[in-house]
């Protein structure tokens, strides 16, 4: 006991700065634990000296900068970015998805990609405003492919929230800090004209058939069938990248005339939130293509037919071994050229994502009421007006003044090819 009081130093005399060395260790270093005004908890590190003068001015050293570091409004617990990214990578990873079911794959790859460069090294609790103000200024100068537009920098900018966040709920900072993101400019998102759209679906069928008999047949196959329920749906592609069977139904209708028909109701899940949605008449022939597709693969891997479908859980758009497919970005790079579209408009590049905006044209072209079409999309009218107000802002006022619009989810005026 005589010994262990011996080895205990209260530096100044009020329990703020204590030194002690573990005991039953050959050659021990003084340990510093350290307590500071107006902040809970202790500061315990190492002082790496045996020697007594030594470890307390390092400690006395070190109770002052924490002191201003919690004056400042930081935290007595610090960590570097770096470290709070890796705890909250391990936590993510052992939840396996979002909220909404979706991967934390291209959050990280955001991440690691150039936040991690910038702000690794940095403490959490000394990053604020001015700090992502100089972020934004850096990025635009460091990229690898190509200038970062604002709506690229504003996901970055989503996907750097989550680390604060986690800071926050563990203590390591009092708040968040604003992140100033560059704000993207209102413009006419990039789609494709009802002709070009025609001539896609048309030509998608002989870009499948090019390829007949090569193991990129079932890639194109696939991924045709993604093109065609996109442009139909409106849905975003991480919507349907993670639709499984068991998230399809039908419902039967009767028409004006008293027809029975049959509609395909879909139970999506995106950043929206989960949302029900409506496939046009038609689509689910593609829906039916991939089963059968699926019921033939699964039967002759098992060699049995009495387990030919696919299970309810699995992936629609899945690779043979039952894994969704994450990329389809060469295959609709590919179709373009096949059909001889040009994969820019207007100096704007074209993406997958642009059949989204083909959809919601189309379909407010057609006297869509806009707000089932929202509804459909999981968005809201205001992002209608603002990225398609050139074709919203007569229907909005037709669906206020009573006019009658046709609906999504009773009539299907689109014919489809197969």
């Amino acid at each position: 006991m005589a010994n262990e009081v011996e080895e205990r130093i209260d530096v100044r005399g009020d329990g703020r700065i204590i030194l002690y060395k573990r005991p039953n260790l050959k050659k021990p270093k003084w340990q510093a634990r350290i307590s500071v005004p107006n902040a809970t908890g202790y500061k315990i590190v190492t002082t790496k000296t045996a020697d007594k003068r030594e470890a307390e001015r390092f400690a006395l050293d070190l109770y002052e900068e924490l002191y201003m570091q919690v004056k400042a409004g930081g935290s007595l617990q610090s960590r570097t970015f770096k470290q709070v990214y890796q705890e909250w990578k391990a936590q993510v990873a052992s939840t396996g998805t979002t909220r909404n079911n979706g991967s934390w794959a291209s959050t990280i790859e955001r991440i690691e990609s150039y936040a991690l460069k910038y702000f690794g090294s940095k403490r959490m609790d000394a990053i604020n405003s001015s700090d992502f103000s100089s972020y934004w200024a850096w990025r635009e100068t460091n990229f690898d492919r190509k200038l970062p537009s604002p709506a690229t920098l504003k996901r970055e900018c989503t996907s750097i929230i989550p680390i604060f966040k986690h800071a926050l709920d563990k203590g390591y900072i009092t708040s968040i800090p604003k992140t100033n993101t560059p704000k993207s400019k209102d413009q006419r998102r990039p789609t494709f004209s009802v002709q070009e759209w025609k001539k896609i679906r048309d030509c998608s069928t002989g870009w499948v058939n090019e390829s007949h008999g090569l193991a990129t047949w079932r890639d194109r196959f696939m991924a045709r069938h993604c093109f065609l329920i996109l442009a139909y749906t409106g849905l975003r592609i991480g919507e349907l990248r993670n639709l499984r069977w068991r998230d399809i139904s039908s419902v039967s209708k009767s028409d004006e005339d008293g027809n029975i028909q049959k509609y395909y109701i879909g139970y999506a899940s995106g950043k929206t939130g989960p949302r029900e949605f409506v496939f046009q008449p038609g689509v689910e022939v593609s829906l039916k293509k991939i089963y059968a597709l699926r019921c033939r693969e699964i039967s002759h891997d098992l060699e049995d037919e009495n387990k030919s479908s696919p299970n309810p859980d699995e992936f629609i758009f899945c690779h043979r071994d039952g894994k969704s497919i994450n990329d389809y970005g060469n295959s609709f790079k590919s179709l373009l050229k096949f059909c001889e579209i040009p994969a820019e408009k207007d100096g704007r590049r074209r993406t997958i994502y642009s059949l989204r905006h083909y959809y919601a044209t189309y379909r407010l072209s057609r006297e869509t009421s806009p707000f089932l079409l929202a509804k459909q999309m999981g968005t809201s009218i205001e992002m209608l007006e603002k990225f398609y107000g050139q074709v919203v802002s007569s229907k909005v006022a037709k669906e206020i003044t009573g006019s009658k619009a046709s609906s999504i989810i009773v009539k299907g005026d689109i014919e489809f090819p197969f």
